[in-house]
C-alpha cells in the first residue's frame, strides 16, 4: 500500500490530514493475474456459458496485459456490468446465473488465487474427511481446487461410517448460494485476515451483483465457490463442537447416529445451527432419516454409475480410465481413437432410445449422460437431440452445456447439423429462453463449421442484446466484413456486451478502415474502459 499527497506536518512531526488526499492503493501480484488468465483460459470463466471472446484475445497477449492489470489500484476498483440469466435445472425449476464481465472475472479469480489459502486454513481439514467439495488447491494449469474425484470421496466416506451406526440424517440447504448473508461473507473475510481493501472489494462485487440486497453470491464463477466453503466454516466448526459426526458436499449435509430419536433430534438440531448462524433454512422435501441399511443402499446407488445396458457400462468405463477429477471438474486425457468410436452417433441413438422408451424415462440419467458427452465434446448427439428435443426437455440445460463443449472443440464441417440447430431456434421453448438461445448460437459463433451464416445475420435486427452480440461474433468468425460494416453506427446504441463484441469484429474491416473507426472509439474512452482499450489495440494490430 501507498500513502500519497501529504507534505506538512505539524509540530510533533505528524502529517496533517485535514485537506489532503489519502490514497490507499491495494494491488495485486503479476503472478497472482498472470495464474488467473490461464485459469479463466483453461477451465472458462463458468462452467455454464460459452468462453467469452475477450478471453482468448486476453490470454494471446497475457505477459502485457497481466502488467497492465497489476497496476490497478483494487481499493478504487469499479466492478463491471454482468449478465444474468435463467438456466433450468429441472423441467419446472431453475436458478439464476451470472456471467461477470471478463475483465472481473479474471480479478476475481486472482483475489481468491492469492489470498484463497486463508479461507482453506481455516476450514476443517481435509484429514477428517468431513468437508469434501472445493477443496482450494490452484494448479499450474490454472484450476483451483483439488482434482481428486469428491464426489466419489463423500459418498465412500457416508457409506463407510453409516456402517458404524444405526442411523443417518441427510439433509439439503434451500436455494444454498441466493441466501448467504453478505454480513457472514464479510466478517469470515474479517476472520479469514483478507486485507481490509480486498475484503472492500469484494464486498462490493457482491452488492453491485444482488442490486444492493444483503442476500447471495454469483452462481457462476469458478472462484466464487471458494467464498461459498467459507461461509460455511462456522457452520462445520458447530457442528463438531457439539460432538456431531458428519460429511459435507457443498448443501449436502448428512449426519450420522445410533437412535431414532436421536436423529430426529440431530434435524432440529442443524436447522438451529444454520439458523442462527445466517438463517439459512433445510429444504424440507429432501431432509430425511434413514436406517443404515437404507443409506448403505443410497450410498452405493451413488457410488454406482447404474448402466441402462452394456453399452453405456462399456462408455462409463472408458470414461472412468481416461478422466480425473471432481464432481464439478473433469481434465480429459488423450483418449484412443478406437475408444472413442464407442461414442459414434449410433451408439449414442441406441443409448439414448432405450432411455426415452421406458414409460417414465430417467431424466437424471440422462441428464448424467449429457454431461459425460460435454466432457468430450463430442457432436455425434447433436443430430439426435435435433430431432428429439421436445421428448428431451427436462434435459435441456445439460444438452445446452453439451452444445457449448461442442463448440468449443468442434473442428470439422458440419453443414447438416448447422441446419439441424437454426431449425431447433424456431422452437418454442428454446426461443423464450436466452440461456437456450446462446448454447446453440455458441457453436456459430465459436466455429464457422456449422456454416448458414446467413440465416444467423437475419437474426440481428429483431433480437435481445444478448443474441445481437452472438450474431456479431458469428459474422466475424465467418470474416462476413461487409455486414460488420453496417454496423459501425450501431455501437452508441450497443450494451456494454455487444459493443466489445462489434470491437473485435472491427478486426475484419480493412486496415486503414478500421483504425480509423477504432482510433474514433478509443479517443472517447475513459481509462477505467481498460478491456475496450485492450480489445481496440488488438483489434488494430489484428
Amino acid at each position: 500500500m501507498e500513502l500519497e499527497g501529504f507534505s506538512e506536518m505539524n509540530l510533533n512531526g505528524n502529517i496533517l490530514l485535514e485537506d489532503r488526499k489519502t490514497v490507499n492503493r491495494m494491488k495485486l501480484k503479476k503472478e497472482s493475474i498472470k495464474w488467473a488468465i490461464e485459469h479463466i483460459y483453461n477451465d472458462s470463466d463458468t462452467d455454464l456459458f460459452p468462453k467469452p471472446e475477450e478471453i482468448v484475445i486476453i490470454y494471446k497477449d497475457k505477459e502485457n496485459i497481466s502488467n497492465k492489470l497489476a497496476d490497478l489500484d483494487l481499493s478504487n476498483y469499479i466492478w463491471k456490468p454482468y449478465r444474468r440469466f435463467i438456466i433450468p435445472k429441472t423441467e419446472l425449476s431453475y436458478r439464476v446465473a451470472t456471467q461477470l464481465d471478463p475483465l472481473d472475472s479474471i480479478l476475481l479469480a486472482a483475489i481468491i488465487y492469492e489470498f484463497g489459502q486463508k479461507i482453506e486454513n481455516k476450514r476443517v481439514p481435509v484429514s477428517e474427511e468431513k468437508v469434501f467439495n472445493y477443496r482450494f488447491n490452484p494448479s499450474n494449469d490454472g484450476y483451483f481446487y483439488s482434482s481428486y474425484k469428491s464426489w466419489d470421496r463423500f459418498w465412500e466416506t457416508c457409506l463407510n461410517k453409516s456402517k458404524k451406526y444405526k442411523f443417518a440424517v441427510y439433509v439439503d440447504i434451500a436455494d444454498f448460494y441466493n441466501q448467504i448473508y453478505h454480513h457472514v461473507i464479510e466478517n469470515q473475510l474479517i476472520n479469514c485476515e483478507f486485507p481490509n481493501a480486498v475484503k472492500n472489494s469484494i464486498m462490493n462485487l457482491l452488492e453491485s451483483v444482488t442490486q444492493g440486497v444483503s442476500r447471495g453470491i454469483p452462481i457462476g464463477p469458478h472462484s466464487v465457490h471458494l467464498l461459498a466453503e467459507m461461509s460455511l466454516i462456522p457452520v462445520d466448526n458447530s457442528l463438531l463442537t457439539r460432538g456431531i459426526d458428519f460429511c459435507r458436499y457443498s448443501d449436502d449435509i448428512v449426519l450420522f447416529c445410533d437412535d431414532e430419536i436421536e436423529a430426529q433430534k440431530l434435524v432440529y438440531e442443524i436447522a438451529t445451527v444454520l439458523d442462527k448462524q445466517q438463517r439459512l433454512m433445510l429444504q424440507n422435501k429432501k431432509t430425511k432419516i434413514y436406517a443404515t441399511a437404507d443409506f448403505i443402499d443410497v450410498c452405493e446407488n451413488n457410488i454406482k454409475d447404474n448402466p441402462i445396458d452394456e453399452l453405456e457400462e462399456e462408455m462409463i468405463g472408458i470414461l472412468r480410465n481416461y478422466t480425473t477429477g471432481g464432481y464439478a471438474l473433469y481434465l480429459v486425457k488423450k483418449i484412443p481413437p478406437e475408444k472413442m468410436s464407442v461414442f459414434s452417433e449410433e451408439n449414442i441413438k441406441k443409448l439414448l432410445d432405450k432411455y426415452l422408451e421406458q414409460a417414465e424415462p430417467d431424466f437424471s440419467r440422462i441428464r448424467w449422460f449429457f454431461r459425460r458427452l460435454s466432457i468430450l465434446g463430442t457432436p455425434n448427439a447433436i443430430n439426435y437431440v435435433s430431432r428429439n428435443i421436445n421428448n428431451l426437455f427436462p434435459a435441456i440445460s445439460d444438452i445446452c452445456r453439451y452444445f457449448i463443449s461442442v463448440a468449443k472443440k468442434q473442428d470439422t464441417s458440419m453443414h447438416d447439423v448447422g441446419e439441424d440447430l437454426i431449425n431447433l431456434l424456431d422452437n418454442d421453448l428454446i426461443e423464450i429462453n436466452e440461456f437456450f438461445l446462446i448454447s446453440i448460437l455458441s457453436l456459430f459463433s465459436g466455429t464457422i463449421h456449422f456454416n448458414h451464416i446467413e440465416k444467423i445475420i437475419n437474426l440481428y435486427r429483431n433480437s435481445s442484446d444478448i443474441v445481437r452480440r452472438k450474431v456479431i461474433l458469428s459474422a466475424y468468425e465467418a470474416n462476413k466484413s461487409d455486414w460488420i460494416r453496417e454496423l459501425k453506427e450501431d455501437y452508441p446504441r450497443l450494451d456494454v456486451w455487444s459493443k466489445r463484441a462489434l470491437l473485435i469484429a472491427a478486426s475484419r474491416l480493412p486496415l486503414d478502415e478500421k483504425k480509423f473507426y477504432l482510433n474514433g472509439i478509443k479517443g472517447k474512452l475513459l481509462k477505467s474502459d481498460i478491456l475496450d482499450n485492450i480489445l481496440i489495440d488488438w483489434a488494430k494490430k489484428s
